[in-house]
């Protein structure tokens, strides 16, 4: 049963990174499409790109402090003595003790949804970069 959890618990990391990652940036997209209208297929206003970048990264903002305010809901409450002794894992020392058991993750659902989110788009970016995107030189 425990198996299942874990595999059920990858899925919808894995879905929910997907859609972080790929669906904000081409939800921007698309209400930049809305804002160009037919005025230009082939070249996009200032205005509108500045209002996709922005837009992308407040979305992103608005969803980092909506997942922080979901951890601090859901994540058990220590006493101010334990609090003060743990420490996230990326701020650890090498000689700093592990988890105690095995299985063990010091990192939350949320944060491996960010990290899982980070390494899907980079590899995605990378293998359009590498296969799709073309030649940057100028062909004669």
């Amino acid at each position: 049963m425990r198996t299942i959890g874990t595999v059920i618990g990858f899925a919808v990391t894995v879905l929910a990174a997907a859609l972080i990652g790929f669906g904000v940036p081409l939800g921007w997209i698309w209400i930049g499409s809305q804002l160009q209208g037919d005025s230009g297929a082939s070249n996009v206003d200032f205005s509108v790109a500045m209002a996709i970048l922005f837009g992308i990264i407040a979305t992103y903002v608005v969803l980092l402090y909506v997942a922080g305010i979901v951890m601090a809901i859901f994540t058990p409450q220590e006493s101010p003595s334990q609090h003060a002794a743990s420490r996230n894992p990326w701020m650890r020392g090498m000689t700093e003790s592990r988890p105690k058991r095995p299985g063990e993750s010091a990192v939350g659902g949320i944060e491996r949804v960010f990290v899982t989110t980070t390494i899907i788009v980079t590899v995605a970016f990378w293998v359009w970069f590498a296969f799709a995107a073309g030649s940057p030189l100028p062909s004669q």
